[in-house]
């Protein structure tokens, strides 16, 4: 009896000396995606630090980000750009004109990168245009109630050249072979106007009786057949009455005209025209429960050798203000030969 009372009471002063730590700090804490690509002036959020079960909450704190290649920090990630801010949603419905959209919009400044202290995210904003393209480690810093780790190179980041679009691409069929699991794509180029040729897109413009705007986007977005033949534009898009594109007679599927309804479309015999004041173009999605990234339309019966409709489908985001040419060619169909302009 004496016996056990004298090892109950070693082992009591054996935990009075030595108190149990409270929580758990794991030392394999990663960021699950690593390498991670950015391109320059776009908005990216990662996603958090994966913990290997660590006590939450963790806070999570910048160190250091370095160029890889040089070694030194590079202090343009240290600083703030003019971010855009929606302060609420735009409904086209509603917002009818220009002032209610801008209404809802502002610019403020915020840091061009941050690591959100609450799980480590790591949050890029459109700042990231003016750093130099290259290859970044960062160095954090993970604290919980137990205590701290410091994670060396937790992250490589790969910010690449700025991106002109968001999601290029698109298909297109024949009316009666829609549900088709083959839908082709056709062959997408695209292109940034300068010199020579945005000259002769403002003399494009001129022609049409339209002024260009140095402070407005433009996208100019043309299809063509087989043969590089461009479908005329220039009767307007009109269900019924429009030219050889037109749009669907579907309600509630997305056109450039019900997703930036504020700046009216200009149609010409190889082009149609828009014009933007804000990126992304289009602003907002269509209204439709499904595919509400995509702009829908059609190529009438008599325009193409098929004699039926040929639906096109646009899933594109032109992503920073200039002037770009987007061009759709049409190399074949659903069925046999190809898709020829009458």
């Amino acid at each position: 009896m004496k016996k056990e009372i004298l090892l109950f009471g070693w082992i009591a002063g054996l935990i009075a000396c030595n108190p149990i730590e409270e929580g758990y700090l794991s030392s394999n804490i990663y960021y699950p995606k690593n390498p991670l690509a950015v391109s320059q002036g776009t908005t990216v959020f990662s996603e958090a630090l994966a913990t290997d079960n660590s006590t939450s909450p963790l806070h999570v704190e910048l160190l250091d980000i370095r160029n890889v290649q040089t070694g030194q920090r590079e202090p343009k990630w240290y600083g703030e750009s003019e971010v855009a801010f929606w302060l609420d949603e735009v409904n086209p419905l509603v917002d009818t004109t220009w002032d209610q959209v801008l209404a809802k919009y502002s610019r403020k400044p915020y840091p061009i990168f941050q690591v959100n202290p609450v799980g480590g995210r790591l949050e890029f904003t459109e700042g990231t245009k003016d750093i130099p393209v290259g290859e970044y480690e960062i160095d954090v810093k993970v604290t919980n109630v137990r205590g701290s780790i410091v994670l060396k190179n937790a992250c490589t980041i790969v910010l690449g050249e700025i991106a002109d679009f968001m999601g290029a691409g698109g298909d297109y069929d024949l009316w009666n072979t829609s549900n088709s699991s083959g839908r082709p794509e056709p062959k997408i180029t695209s292109r940034e106007l300068t010199g020579a040729d945005l000259e002769a897109f403002k003399a494009k413009l001129s022609a049409a009786g339209e002024t260009f705007n140095a402070d407005y986007g433009y996208m100019v977005l043309k299809v063509l057949d087989n043969y590089g033949n461009a479908f005329d534009w220039s009767g307007g898009t009109d269900p019924f009455t429009g030219g050889e594109i037109r749009r669907r007679t579907d309600a509630d599927v997305g056109t450039y005209e019900n997703r930036s309804p504020w700046q009216p479309m200009i149609y010409t015999a190889d082009a149609m025209i828009g014009t933007f004041r804000l990126v992304p173009f289009p602003l907002v999605e269509a209204r439709s429960s499904s595919n509400t990234r995509i702009s829908c339309y059609r190529i009438i019966p008599s325009a193409t050798n098929k004699g039926v409709d040929i639906y096109l489908r646009f899933s594109w985001e032109i992503l920073r203000m200039g002037v770009f040419e987007i061009t759709y060619q049409l190399l074949g169909a659903d069925d046999t030969g190809v898709v020829q302009r009458l």
